[in-house]
């Protein structure tokens, strides 16, 4: 008697097998594909955050001309808060009557009117850099 005869199945191909180096770069493509994403999104906060703040009237964004109206800042705190609004707003406190600029803070402080030009001014606010800012000369807004 002879043997049992057994077939065995032809060899499937086989899908090719990645290399290391791929895989590796896939990683690393992957990692820079997400930090290009949220820098992204970080960027677009932040010319959100700064557009709202030039839109928005503030003055640290954006210098109010002369005749324009602005809030009340009740404290020195409170300057980075102070908007332009138009002169007929209930908010509307003080008038700008004339704008200094690239005066330092020291300035400001040990001068005793730095809005001497502007015969009209009852009071100024200052913001901006210590050593380079802008005085904003104010008078009541009637």
């Amino acid at each position: 008697m002879s043997e049992p005869v057994t077939y065995q199945p032809a060899p499937q191909p086989q899908a090719p097998q990645e290399s290391t180096g791929k895989k590796i770069a896939k990683g690393i493509g992957a990692a820079l594909l997400w930090r290009l994403v949220i820098g992204g999104i970080v960027l677009v906060i932040a010319l959100g955050f700064g557009a709202y703040k030039y839109f928005s009237g503030n003055i640290t964004a954006k210098t109010p001309a002369v005749g324009e109206c602005i809030t009340e800042a009740k404290t020195e705190a409170d300057i980075d808060d102070v908007t332009a609004v138009a002169c007929t707003d209930s908010k509307a406190h003080d008038k700008v009557v004339g704008v200094v600029s690239g005066k330092s803070e020291s300035y400001f402080k040990m001068t005793e009117n730095p809005c001497t030009a502007y015969p009209d001014a009852e009071s100024a606010y200052f913001f901006g850099k210590k050593n380079s800012g802008t005085i904003l000369c104010l008078a009541p807004n009637k």
